[in-house]
This record gives C-alpha cells, sequence and structure tokens, in this order.
C-alpha cells in the first residue's frame, strides 16, 4: 500500500518538481568549426590563360577590298572585318588578250605568239563563312563557295602544224562553274597578308580557256592524251600588300592538281602603280607561257 501511496503522490505533485529539475538541450549549431569557415569571396576570371581562347586580332578596316585578291577568296568579309558572320562579293573579269607568249612545241609553225585576241568574261559569285577569327598566332580561317558564267566575245585562236592543218579550237561561247574552298587568311604585318587555300569544283576548266596550247583539240589530238580530263582539286595562294589605305597590290597563284600540261596560272594585281583595275597574268605550261592582260572589278555586297 506504501508503494500505491508514493505513486500517487509522485503523479499528483510531481510535475513542477520535474519541470524544476528539467535541463533545456541546446539546439545544434550550424556555424563551422573555429579554424574550417569557408570564404564566400568570389574571384574575377582571369583575362588570359592556357584554357583561354584568345580574342580576336584588332586592325583597323582598309578603304579596298580584302574579301578577295583578284579571282581567288581570302578569309575576311568586305574590307577586312574579322568577325564570324556572312559575307558575299560579286566579281567581273576580263581576260583582253595574248601580250606576248612562247612554245618550244616541234608541230606549231610558230614559235612566238603576241597580241592575240582571248576575249573571255567571268562574271563570279562568292559566298563565304568566316568560321575562325584572326588571333595573334592564329590565321582567319573561311569556307565558301564560288561560281559563276563564262563569256566569250572572240573565239580562241587557231591551231597551225607544221603540215599546215588548221584545227579549230572550241567554240562555245557560253559556261558556267562553281567550287567549293576552304581558305586560310594572316596578316604578318599591318599592311601585308597572306593567304593559303584549296577549292574543289569546275573552276580549274578556266584556265584551259586562256590559251589554244591547252584547248581540248591540241591536247587530245598533239599532247597525247586518250582523253579530256581536268581534276576538280585546285591550291591557291598569294599575298596583298597596302602601301595606302585605299590601294593595294597583289598576287595570286592557282594551282590544278594533276592536270594536263601542268599549268599554272599567276595574276598580278598592280592597282596602285597603274590606278587602273588592269592586271597583267602570266600562263604558264608544259611547253610554253604566256602573258595576258586582263580587267577585273571586285564588289563587295556584304558586309559593306
Amino acid at each position: 500500500m506504501k508503494v500505491l501511496y508514493a505513486a500517487l503522490f509522485l503523479l499528483t505533485f510531481g510535475g513542477g518538481v520535474s519541470a524544476q529539475m528539467m535541463q533545456v538541450i541546446p539546439a545544434p549549431s550550424t556555424a563551422p568549426a573555429a579554424g574550417l569557415g569557408l570564404s564566400t569571396m568570389t574571384f574575377a576570371p582571369s583575362k588570359s590563360g592556357p584554357g583561354l581562347p584568345s580574342k580576336p586580332a584588332q586592325y583597323g578596316e582598309s578603304k579596298a577590298p580584302l574579301s578577295g585578291i583578284i579571282l581567288m577568296p581570302t578569309a575576311y568579309r568586305g574590307r577586312g572585318k574579322n568577325s564570324i558572320g556572312m559575307g558575299l562579293d560579286f566579281n567581273a573579269a576580263y581576260f583582253i588578250g595574248r601580250l606576248y607568249g612562247k612554245n618550244t612545241y616541234s608541230w606549231t609553225n610558230q614559235k612566238t605568239n603576241y597580241i592575240d585576241r582571248v576575249g573571255l568574261w567571268l562574271l563570279m559569285a562568292d559566298a563565304k563563312m568566316l568560321i575562325q577569327t584572326e588571333g595573334k598566332l592564329r590565321p582567319a580561317m573561311a569556307a565558301g563557295v564560288m561560281g559563276g558564267y563564262q563569256l566569250r566575245d572572240a573565239p580562241q585562236p587557231g591551231l597551225n602544224t607544221p603540215f599546215s592543218l588548221s584545227v579549230k579550237v572550241d567554240q562555245k561561247t557560253n559556261k558556267t562553274f562553281a567550287s567549293a574552298y576552304l581558305v586560310l587568311t594572316k596578316r604578318l604585318h599591318s599592311k601585308f597578308i597572306m593567304n593559303a587555300g584549296y577549292s574543289d569544283g569546275t573552276m580549274p576548266r578556266i584556265i584551259y580557256q586562256l590559251s589554244e596550247f591547252l584547248s581540248k583539240q591540241a591536247l587530245l589530238n598533239f599532247g597525247g592524251y586518250a582523253d579530256y580530263n581536268i581534276p576538280t582539286g585546285m591550291l591557291f595562294g598569294g599575298f596583298i600588300w597596302l602601301p595606302k589605305p585605299n590601294r593595294s597590290i597583289g598576287l595570286e597563284i592557282l594551282a590544278p592538281q594533276g592536270a594536263p600540261q601542268d599549268p599554272r596560272l599567276i595574276n598580278l594585281h598592280l592597282g596602285t602603280l597603274l590606278k587602273l583595275n588592269f592586271e597583267i597574268s602570266y600562263l604558264t605550261f608544259k611547253g610554253g607561257w604566256d602573258m595576258l592582260g586582263m580587267f577585273q572589278f571586285r564588289y563587295g555586297y556584304f558586309p559593306k
């Protein structure tokens, strides 16, 4: 019974005692331990480093078009805009005729030729995408397509053999051509630009229209070729020199790969010296060479 009385006493009066004797357990702290504090300071990214791309090179845009040298393109857009984007050019060229030339073929009557009409018009459009800007060390890179229309206002000169046999060359007056290309361009100096690229398409056929010694009839009848097959691949390169902001001197080389007679066309832009869009072209091939006169005009449609 004593135990029962003791239990009833605790139930009746023990609440106040137990409240006084109870100890409050503190909540666990969320503060970091001493010496292990984490900093919330933010750091600005470094302006240069092995994992960060370099900034595009900054060059003032020229007053002369830099999107192409003469016939072939550069990686630049318009007047040298060094930013990723599209570019569109229109180009017109006219090969007026041969100024002077020589050949060493045994089947020709004349070993020298001069003041011969060529009369070849080229109306071209060039669309490109600059996919890599030019940096301090890296070149600018562009990919594009180039195509156009070829017109003749005079046929190529005929072929005269020692046997008094006259062979007429291709009399067709109009043709189309197109090529895709990849090109790299780099400024070695603010006034000197190097250019190199590769194209694939039908543009190498233009070179075979500039001399009767490279015509289909000449290659099949006298060149020893069983068929008339012109490869589509072509390397090209050159440079641009800017002695003045609005005038340039340029040189480009067109070299079809594995083509019959291994022709090379070298175009020299002398606009600064002559104050005209008159160009000198040097066409060399196995067995001869020709010096040609040409007028050329390039118009940068986009960007202005």
